[in-house]
């Protein structure tokens, strides 16, 4: 009896582990410091209510945008919903990635003149 009671517990304690998981998410490391000091990028971070926003603008560095394009690709397996759209201004990509029962919301603007805009952003929950 007390080895199914323990056998159990460590059960539970690893269901519970498994749920709430970091995301984990390649995009993230883009925030890691490298482009601080960056002429070309500027870099916004938020925490307000419980929600987390981060973002980065990038002005004429093709070499940055193809980093931050490159790592939404390596997250697009996770996520629930993709989207990429080409029109006449440039390119819109969005993603979802359901994280500890919240949606993380993934979104990279490329306009025609060489900038871009990416953005990550959701519940603190999700994150941790």
């Amino acid at each position: 009896m007390m080895k199914r009671f323990l056998l159990f517990s460590i059960m539970a304690i690893m269901a519970l582990t498994a749920y709430a998981k970091q995301a984990k998410l390649n995009v993230e490391s883009l925030f890691d410091g490298r482009y601080n000091n960056d002429k070309s990028v500027t870099i916004s971070i938020y925490k307000n209510n419980g929600n987390y926003y981060r973002g980065i603008t990038v002005k004429n560095n093709p070499k940055i945008i193809k980093a931050i394009a490159d790592a939404i690709e390596k997250d697009k397996p996770r996520s629930k919903d993709y989207s990429d759209y080409r029109g006449e201004e440039g390119q819109y990509t969005s993603l979802q990635i359901l994280n500890n029962g919240e949606i993380i919301y993934i979104g990279l603007q490329r306009d025609k003149q060489g900038g871009a805009f990416f953005f990550i952003q959701g519940k603190e929950k999700a994150f941790k």
